[in-house]
């Protein structure tokens, strides 16, 4: 049995107004409803509302729909009526003899054609009148706005003579103007009759439907989405209902639905939907008429059916949903026509380029030098985020549709110009062409500045260097702060100066050297307070904020960090804002913020295409290695470190920096010798580039915590004395001189170790870097523990948990064990199976072996007999043996294995 239809509470009443005139009806008092209501209102579903009610009071039901291919087929609509039912053989033929049926020339008017004579109306209008002396009778027209003229006259004909009758005769129309014969319509409310107005679904209407159909949970999450997209149209309402139930959101069945309604009303509907659909926020009455050929009026009209239906607020489609199907639905053909002509219409009413050009680019053609200089000027002008890609697109075409190479090689350059800014990976094919122009000196200097960047940033050092060299001899002035911006960033991302060009206006960047942090901060404030996102390269406002992180003026690099970053975002400058992020990355990373360095490196990561990152891509991308690592997630971190980069990359102060993240993985992963091979290159680099500060990359204090990996504590001592001879008193060296003294500490005896420690945490908290701070702190409540201080060693270790859960680790133990990159954990396997001993297991077997006991190995290395017990029972499983006369033997095997490890490769 058919489920009925679901009814909302609003839509009863109208139930009811059915049944009850037809059963007034069927009580010898003929009864009219006309149904009025607007685009897919469900006017149509009402009559088989009435269709329901007419076989449950046992009536003859006949029925027929308009429709507007038949509207000049004459008596078409009575035909429909007296055949729709089985009646008697005799009624049909008395039928048939009345109904000539017969088609209008396509010449003819319509409106001038009359029943042939009043016998035709009499007469069928007396068949209807005796059936219903028989039993009630309901006449059901749907559509009545496309009845043909001779059935509307014998409709009006019966409606004069059925007020003693069971008729009931329930009509539907449009609620559109001058739509009706005005006589018919005159007529038909002239006489008593009842109307029902039928609008859209209210809100509750809404989702007491959501409700029927998916449950009290929909009703509350959907149904306000639903009314939303759909103004509370039924149709569209029970479509967006399917798409729900499928799991599709606002899918097929919506879209198939709303392009249905449009296509079956008035055919200029469909049409001003479309000129909508195109002409969008700039859309009124005239120019959609000026677009599709129509007067306003018929646009004005046709605009109200659309705001009737639901699918407009305030003019405009009420969701993007709507516009996107109905641009959808064009063909390519009609798609661009409209736009060019919609193009054509706005530039004529002096729209801005950029929307002039959005239907230029739609249209995919330039249909005349008027639109070459829109695109231009539409890339040109100031951009939100919404037009970024327009722009580029713009100055695409008008590349491709230009014939004059002096304009084309101005538009590339003003593409290059776009790409710096939003998507650097855009110019790439058109930087050959540029460069060859710059080489035979076509090009203007300001001209050549963005493609020597482009070059720069993607590391083609080579190009670079011939572009410089064919600059140098060009007419004309560069831009002055950009050459300076030029020079600035070129130091500190390639390690060296770079002459641009000759004669003073060529400034030379800051000295790279040591020490050079703070010899930086002008230069980097010069950049700063200087800076307009139009015209600062990004990597040079990079580098400046960097700078003054590395030399301690933390609060100042995030002023302008935010600054920067507000104004990146209201521009939509895409480039800008990747590096901003990268930035704010490293900034966290060195507040020992793991997950926070984490998400915003992979934020930044995203925010660009991996071709668009050039050189750079080390950035963030370091900074996500060495978060991951410090967090324990070495699968993350290698599938990172397994990404493919730029080999030139490694030509710059980011490849070091790679190496540096590299090594810390290795370290962490229990491979100290691969690690100690990736500090060794960086050290070696760093020196080969006169490169050598320690704040940029410490590799000698990297190299220490390698050496004590592996047992080489002599050697560890030497490079931790080294780096700290080179760190001066300034704020870009605190930071680093506490870390190198909490390395030191892990190399000396405990006394020592617990002074080192102390100084160590004293330096860090005042950087503010959380993760190393909560590294010094567990390091210094273990000394104080080895001393039997244990009160202090409980105190100091709750102080590094708390910074631990700063750093994102949900507990200390989490951060430090089992791989924390700057402690000793335990040590790998050899090959042989065997495990490594730690230097605390060590030094106890050691003496234990030399015939010292428990208690006189306690005072001598400062620990408790307890302790001395647990290292001695540690080193017996490790060494796999079970008395003390076996530890000189098993020593003597440990140190040579760990002694033939330390000469392999790595």
């Amino acid at each position: 049995m058919e489920v009925p239809p679901f009814i909302p509470a609003e839509r009863k009443y109208t139930h009811e107004v059915l049944r009850e005139s037809i059963s007034s009806s069927a009580a010898d008092h003929g009864q009219m409803v006309l149904i009025t209501g607007g685009l897919a209102s469900g006017k149509t579903e009402l009559l088989g509302a009435v269709a329901e009610f007419a076989n449950e009071s046992g009536a003859l039901l006949l029925t027929a729909a308009g429709a507007r291919d038949e509207q000049r087929l004459q008596m078409g609509v009575m035909w429909q009526l007296l055949h729709s039912a089985s009646l008697p053989p005799e009624v049909v033929d008395r039928a048939t003899s009345l109904i000539r049926v017969e088609a209008l020339d396509d010449d003819a008017d319509d409106k001038a054609v009359r029943p042939t004579d009043t016998g035709q109306l009499h007469g069928l209008s007396a068949l209807v009148l005796e059936l219903a002396r028989t039993r009630p009778v309901v006449i059901s027209v749907d559509d009545v706005q496309f009845a043909d003229h001779a059935s509307l006259q014998v409709l009006l004909y019966l409606r004069r003579r059925m007020r003693s009758a069971r008729i009931f005769m329930a009509l539907t129309e449009w609620a559109r103007p001058s739509l009706l014969r005005s006589v018919f319509h005159a007529e038909v409310v002239r006489r008593p009759h009842r109307r029902i107005m039928l609008g859209r679904v209210s809100r509750d209407g809404v989702a007491e439907l959501v409700e029927h159909r998916l449950g009290a949970t929909s009703r509350v999450e959907l149904a306000p989405r639903c009314y939303q997209i759909t103004g509370g149209n039924p149709l569209l309402v029970q479509a967006l209902i399917e798409d729900h139930r499928a799991g599709a959101g606002a899918g097929e069945t919506f879209r198939q639905a709303l392009l249905d309604c449009l296509h079956r009303w008035d055919p200029d509907l469909i049409r001003v939907a479309i000129g909508l659909a195109v002409l969008n926020e700039h859309a009124t009455p005239e120019l959609v008429g000026g677009l599709l050929g129509m007067k306003p009026t018929t646009v004005t009209q046709m605009l109200a059916v659309l705001d009737g239906a639901g699918l407009l607020r305030s003019g405009r489609f009420r969701h993007p949903e709507i516009r996107t199907t109905v641009l959808y639905s064009l063909t390519t053909e009609l798609a661009t026509q409209l736009h060019a002509r919609a193009a054509e219409l706005l530039y004529e009413q002096g729209a801005e380029p950029i929307e002039v050009a959005r239907h230029l680019v739609g249209a995919d053609a330039v249909p005349g030098d008027w639109a070459l200089r829109v695109l231009r000027q539409a890339a040109e002008q100031p951009l939100g985020s919404g037009d970024v890609e327009l722009a580029g697109r713009s100055l695409e075409l008008a590349i491709r549709e230009c014939g004059d190479e002096s304009e084309r090689r101005c538009l590339r350059i003003a593409l290059v110009r776009w790409a710096w800014r939003f998507n650097p990976a855009a110019a790439a094919r058109h930087l050959p062409s540029l460069h060859d122009a710059l080489r035979a000196g076509v090009l203007a200097r300001h001209e050549a500045m963005p493609i020597i960047r482009h070059l720069l940033w993607n590391g083609d050092l080579q190009a670079a260097t011939e572009s410089l060299e064919a600059l140098a001899v060009t007419a004309g002035r560069a831009d002055a702060r950009a050459v300076t911006e030029l020079t600035f960033s070129y130091g500190w991302i390639y390690g060296s100066p770079l002459r641009l060009l000759a004669g003073k206006e060529a400034a030379r960047p800051p000295a790279v050297r040591r020490g050079a942090i703070e010899d930086g901060l002008s230069g980097a404030e010069h950049v700063l307070q200087g800076s307009f996102l139009g015209d600062t390269i990004p990597e040079a406002g990079a580098i400046a904020l960097l700078l003054l992180e590395y030399a301690g003026e933390r609060r100042k690099a995030l002023f302008w960090h935010e600054t920067l970053l507000g104004e990146a975002e209201r521009r939509g400058s895409t480039t800008w804002q990747a590096m901003l992020q990268a930035v704010r990355a490293a900034i966290a990373l060195r507040q020992g913020k793991l997950l926070e360095a984490d998400d915003q490196a992979k934020e930044a990561l995203n925010a660009l295409h991996p071709q668009s990152w050039g050189v750079l891509v080390g950035l963030p991308l370091c900074t996500r290695v060495l978060a991951n690592t410090a967090l324990h997630r070495h699968g993350k971190a290698t599938e990172l470190l397994d990404q493919l980069v730029p080999d030139a990359m490694f030509d710059t102060v980011f490849g070091l920096h790679y190496l540096h993240a590299s090594g810390h993985h290795h370290l962490a992963a229990g491979r100290p010798l691969a690690a100690l091979d990736d500090f060794e290159r960086c050290g070696a680099l760093m020196k080969e580039w006169d490169l050598d500060i320690p704040a940029a990359v410490p590799w000698r204090t990297d190299m220490a915590q390698a050496h004590l990996r592996l047992g080489s504590t002599g050697k560890a001592r030497v490079l931790l004395t080294e780096q700290l001879g080179r760190l001066g008193p300034g704020p870009s060296d605190v930071r680093l001189r506490g870390i190198t003294l909490r390395v030191k500490a892990a190399a000396g005896p405990v006394p020592e170790r617990v002074l080192l420690l102390q100084e160590a945490v004293q330096l860090l908290e005042r950087c503010d870097d959380h993760r190393e701070l909560a590294y010094a702190l567990a390091d210094l409540s273990q000394a104080y523990r080895e001393q039997g201080e244990l009160s202090q060693a409980r105190l100091t270790a709750r102080r590094a948990e708390q910074e631990g859960k700063v750093c994102g680790a949900t507990s200390l133990a989490a951060l430090l064990s089992p791989g924390k990159p700057n402690s000793k954990p335990a040590r790998p396997e050899h090959a042989n199976g065997a495990l490594i001993l730690s230097d605390a297991e060590r030094r106890v077997a050691s003496l234990a072996a030399s015939g010292h006991t428990n208690r006189e190995i306690g005072r001598k290395l400062y620990v408790t007999v307890s302790t001395v017990e647990q290292h001695l029972t540690s080193a017996y499983r490790k060494l796999a043996i079970t008395r003390r006369a076996d530890l000189p033997m098993a020593l003597a095997g440990e140190a040579e294995t760990t002694a033939a490890e330390a000469l392999a490769p790595a």
